[in-house]
């Protein structure tokens, strides 16, 4: 029995360890996270709208119906794990590496330092909506309780007009009973411009309006000339790529050929088999989202799956120097390398 219990300790402890030397991790492949908002009016027709041109004299629409509008497009960089990147670096006693800092999906931050994965913007939040108005609140018995539409659009016409009479009375100071302040007037005319209001609504019905956040996870891979990143209908909204109902809006991608200087020893060439720290060197690139009239926004940045990649082994991690690297959490390139010699 205790050689069974020893044995299961001594597996443990030898996983323990080896997991402990060594770190499996992946390079970032940068992405761009597009966040379109798009403001929602929804129409309601009121009960009575059929009589709004007769006593109101305002024309208004018969059937409910949508409209959307783009209020803003944002864009910010963005980052995956790059599952052609994968990578097993050990705490060998020739390399002098004592900590490995991994984001939570595995992607590479720092070697013997703490490194900073990536901060996103917070999610959109609406504001709260104001608490719909009950018309009905509002109204007579004798209104409530007639039978017949048209009288009761005349009754509320006449009590809309009688409203705005109390308005003017109370606004040139020719009221019955004029209040005794200036808050009690101004708590009094907001009261009586909300009765209307709400009466209105029998005639003009309701509109909401809604604030939807919309995101787009796009990763750029070769250069495009026009792709259709996603396609807008003010009608329906976002829609399928696919849907023509909708207005393309394009991605255009330029590779800028431009990427950092390798830092190993010139001439040495490591094997991607061989132990060793690999880091990305980034490829500058240009993003552009438009539509079929103009450029809506541009972005520069470095890309990792526009460069190439490089082992970073000895010296640079040898027992003679204490090396500390913090790698950029969007693209892999370095961000900061110090060397401290040992003595």
């Amino acid at each position: 029995m205790n050689k069974i219990f020893l044995s299961f300790v001594f597996c443990f402890l030898s996983i323990a360890v080896a997991s402990a030397q060594s770190a499996t991790y992946h390079l970032p492949k940068t992405a761009l996270k597009i966040s379109v908002l798009v403001e929602k009016k929804s129409y309601t027709p009121g009960r009575l709208s059929e009589y709004a041109n007769r006593f109101l004299k305002k024309n208004v629409e018969q059937e409910t119906f949508d409209h959307y509008r783009i209020i803003n497009q944002d864009i910010e960089l963005y980052a995956i794990p790059d599952s052609s990147r994968i990578f097993e670096a050990k705490m060998e006693n020739k390399l002098n590496i004592t900590s490995f800092s991994l984001t939570e999906d595995n992607i590479l931050l720092g070697i013997n330092a703490e490194g900073k994965g990536p901060k996103y913007k917070e999610p959109f939040v609406p504001a709260p909506k104001p608490e719909p108005l009950d018309p009905y609140k509002f109204l007579s018995q004798e209104i409530v309780s007639t039978g017949s539409k048209l009288k009761m659009a005349e009754l509320c016409a006449n009590e809309i007009f009688d409203i705005r009479e109390s308005i003017n009375e109370l606004t040139r100071g020719q009221a019955d009973y004029m209040p005794k302040d200036g808050l009690q007037l101004e708590i009094m005319l907001k009261n009586l411009s909300t009765q209307e209001k709400a009466i209105r609504q029998f005639f003009e019905g309701v509109i909401t309006t809604d604030t939807i956040e919309h995101i787009i996870i796009y990763v750029p891979e070769k250069e495009k000339q026009k792709e259709i990143l996603y396609r807008f209908s003010s009608h329906f909204g976002m829609v399928d790529t696919d849907d023509l109902s909708g207005e393309p809006y394009y991605a255009i991608v330029e590779d800028l050929h431009s990427m950092p200087e390798y830092i190993n020893e010139p001439g040495k060439k490591a094997s991607k088999d061989e132990t060793g720290i690999w880091i990305s060197l980034p490829g500058k690139v240009r993003f552009s989202l438009a539509n079929s009239e103009k450029t809506i926004k541009t972005l520069e940045f470095s890309a990792s799956q526009f460069g190439e990649i490089e082992n970073l082994n000895d010296p640079l991690f040898s027992k003679k120097v204490k090396t500390t690297l913090l790698l950029h959490p969007y693209n892999g390139g370095i961000e900061k390398i110090e060397s401290v010699q040992i003595k």
